[in-house]
């Protein structure tokens, strides 16, 4: 009954965005402008907010981030290898293809289900893995991309290109401004705290809200043997070994455990998809298997809850 009260009203939020979306109860724009408010201002204001008030760990939880990294980077390169040898893909279309093997949409999905299912001590090492996402997985695909479309530039250049897109990205600046003011010697005054404590609250039923909305813009699209072997490394076989090493090798603390794992078992975030029409490459494929994935969390986040729970 605990896990129904937790997953209930988050794919609610998720239904009736889909609903308004797919009925043209608001209209297209009106969808952007309210998707625009949350990865501009919403969640970035969230992120800062929790950031600022957390109680950051005496040090870096190395093991943490090597036990989720170093699985998140084995299912990237067996995904290229994937693509490269049983779909014989070109090089553009294997680092999307890998990208949708591994890529967890940890924001949309992950923030609000985490969150609300593990509690605010999840949060810290949610937001660890969230710093480094998307910073590592877009330097390999658009490297593996660029390269394979002959653009001819190097791994520094890239790794330049990357960096500066990433600077300004709000949810990475929300990040970067949450942790540089908790470091601090004084806190938020309390008018202030109460203001984005109030602001957070409308975050992530909104950021839900465009999750349901947005999966109207994907559908079952053809190329159901890629989609499919997505499904399979992103929803199976990344939460089995990120769970496998975070307590079987690395033996985590419960909770930071739980987080990787949950996390690894999220579906495909859009901007692999993103990057598949940025690039012209597998985009019937990450269509179909953002929304298997998405329609799949809803079983495996909450088994994944009952177990941790």
């Amino acid at each position: 009954m605990t896990i129904f009260f937790v997953v209930f009203p988050i794919f609610m939020i998720a239904l009736l965005g889909y609903i308004v979306a797919r009925w043209h109860i608001l209209s297209e724009r009106d969808i952007d402008g309210v998707s625009n408010f949350v990865f501009t201002i919403a969640i970035p204001v969230l992120l800062f907010h929790s950031l600022a008030n957390i109680v950051l760990p005496p040090q870096i939880n190395w093991r943490f981030l090597i036990c989720y990294y170093s699985v998140i980077l084995f299912i990237y390169a067996l995904g290229v290898i994937i693509s490269k040898r049983l779909f014989v893909h070109s090089a553009a279309e294997q680092g999307v293809f890998g990208l949708g093997a591994s890529y967890s949409n940890m924001i949309l999905v992950g923030l609000p289900i985490i969150s609300t299912g593990l509690g605010d001590e999840a949060l810290l090492p949610l937001f660890m893995l969230v710093s480094i996402h998307s910073a590592l997985l877009f330097f390999i695909v658009t490297l593996l991309a660029e390269r394979g479309n002959g653009a001819g530039q190097s791994s520094r250049q890239i790794a330049r290109q990357t960096a500066q897109k990433l600077t300004h990205n709000p949810i990475i600046i929300g990040l970067a401004a949450g942790i540089g003011f908790n470091l601090l010697p004084f806190s938020l005054p309390p008018l202030l705290n109460t203001t984005l404590d109030r602001f957070g609250d409308a975050s992530l039923p909104c950021a839900l809200f465009v999750l349901g909305a947005s999966l109207t813009r994907y559908k079952i699209a053809g190329h159901l043997r890629e989609a499919w072997t997505l499904v399979g490394l992103k929803m199976v076989m990344q939460p089995l070994l990120v769970g496998l090493m975070a307590f079987g090798v690395f033996r985590l603390d419960p909770l930071w455990g739980s987080v990787a794992v949950m996390a690894a078992g999220m579906p495909i975030g859009v901007n692999a998809y993103i990057m598949a029409e940025k690039y012209e490459v597998g985009v019937a494929t990450l269509s179909t298997a953002v929304l298997l994935t998405t329609l799949f969390a809803v079983v495996s986040q909450s088994v994944l809850l009952a177990i941790f729970l």
